[in-house]
């Protein structure tokens, strides 16, 4: 990885413990961000349960369906409904002030996790010879005035990008502007976009490295392909999003109920 911030902390260390689950265990790489999503869940519900009043919780819970029961109980009378209607007001309210900053602080473990999931699930490294897209944002002059240095690169006017095809094993394509080098590639590992670094890459950082102080163009980005994670079912759901996210609902609902969270 070319740069690491906040929550790529803990990256190098996920990134050994995967390659033993693949290369010792050998698990598909759904069943590997199943371990990941379980790790995460029992991180956060951990969290959860240690920073929350459990007790306080968990009597509150009782309060609000006794309240629950009284508003839909159908031989009740009309004169008590705003009593009981801001009752449960007040509960719930109370309920949701003893949950959210607990709740808050237990999603950071899911953060790391998510951050060493996206890198190392992502995005997968263009086979050579395939053809290549390179979008410029924020072009400054006109793409005639840059020079592609080991490839032969085209403009392409309708997708507004450079077309080339992906060079072989240590062979690079670079962009010039005269003296003046904007983009190498490929990237030190398979990136969708290159930028310069902002504030918040202090937090996440993009695995790709970024952009030299002195670049004329803004981002960059890549049509690079993302891995196949599902085999089955529409595009949206066949990345390592939507089986991350997946696994980590149902573990957290089976650790809740395991660990009786309230």
């Amino acid at each position: 990885m070319a740069d690491f911030s906040l929550f790529d902390i803990l990256s190098p260390l996920l990134s050994r413990f995967d390659s033993v689950l693949s290369d010792s265990l050998a698990l598909a790489p759904v069943w590997r961000i199943a371990v990941f999503a379980a790790l995460a869940s029992a991180a956060s519900m951990w969290l959860f349960k240690r920073l929350s009043n459990q007790r306080e919780l968990a009597t509150l819970k009782q309060e609000i369906k006794e309240v629950q029961k009284t508003l839909f109980r159908k031989d009740r009378e009309g004169g008590g409904l705003k009593t009981d209607l801001l009752q449960n007001l007040k509960l719930t309210g109370r309920q949701l002030c003893l949950s959210f900053w607990p709740a808050l602080l237990a999603s950071i473990p899911v953060l790391f996790l998510l951050a060493f999931s996206s890198n190392q699930f992502g995005i997968e490294a263009a086979k050579a010879g395939s053809r290549v897209y390179v979008t410029p944002m924020g072009l400054q002059g006109s793409p005639a005035e840059y020079q592609w240095l080991g490839v032969n690169a085209q403009w392409d006017a309708r997708k507004k990008a450079w077309t080339f095809y992906q060079p072989g094993a240590g062979q690079t394509a670079t962009l010039m502007l005269g003296q003046q080098q904007q983009l190498t590639l490929p990237t030190a590992v398979p990136a969708s976009t290159l930028h310069s670094r902002y504030w918040w890459n202090y937090l996440l950082a993009n695995p790709a490295g970024y952009l030299k102080p002195n670049a004329t163009i803004e981002r960059f980005e890549f049509d690079t392909p993302s891995q196949l994670i599902i085999n089955w079912g529409p595009g949206w759901m066949r990345g390592w999003l939507f089986a991350f996210m997946l696994f980590l609902v149902l573990f957290s609902v089976a650790i809740k109920i395991v660990w009786k969270i309230q």
